[in-house]
């Protein structure tokens, strides 16, 4: 929890989570130091809503849903829609050549965040940010053919690798990112 939320997040930078810091927190100037894993971010806010109503913090769980909320308006990207896979804090150029690749597990992951952040702290803006994340999945990633989602999209939203499963996409993220929306939604 420490190092996510007092080191790797940065009030300064708008309430972003940052991917990399030095040896002592500080923020660097150079690729890694820049970069921003939307994704990521959104992942880990669901592990800490999850630890705080554990532990019973309520304000955590509130810093979660908001930083949540944050990362995707921050992510998002408002030409094509989707989440940015990869993304530069200055708006440089990021180093990932598919940097503005939509990914499935991102967006899977964000729907999990935005579900616990609803029924954590009733905040409305995750329910019309679940509609939108939920909307661009289910009509870019689910394959009308077969009954699985394609991996990997390219900016625009079309499928950019025809793959269900490989290396990085195996039988985990959906599966295990639908049954966590579903034991939600069944609690709501």
């Amino acid at each position: 929890i420490h190092e996510v939320m007092d080191v790797f997040y940065r009030p300064e930078l708008g309430g972003i989570i940052v991917e990399n810091v030095d040896m002592d927190g500080n923020l660097v100037d150079c690729f890694e130091g820049r970069q921003v894993t939307p994704g990521h971010a959104i992942e880990a806010m669901w592990f800490i809503m999850d630890l705080g109503k554990r532990l019973n913090r309520p304000e955590l769980i509130q810093q979660a849903m908001l930083t949540t909320l944050t990362m995707l308006d921050y992510g998002w990207d408002k030409q094509c829609g989707g989440i940015y896979y990869f993304m530069d804090r200055n708006g440089c150029p990021p180093q990932q050549l598919e940097w503005d690749q939509k990914l499935w597990w991102v967006h899977i992951e964000s729907l999990i965040s935005l579900l616990k952040g609803y029924q954590l702290t009733g905040d409305k803006r995750c329910l019309e940010w679940f509609e939108k994340v939920h909307d661009y999945t289910w009509t870019h990633f689910k394959d009308p053919e077969y009954p699985e989602w394609f991996g990997y999209l390219n900016r625009q939203g079309g499928v950019l690798l025809p793959l269900k499963g490989g290396k990085w996409k195996g039988c985990f993220h959906v599966p295990r990112g639908l049954y966590q929306c579903w034991k939600v939604l069944e609690n709501l």
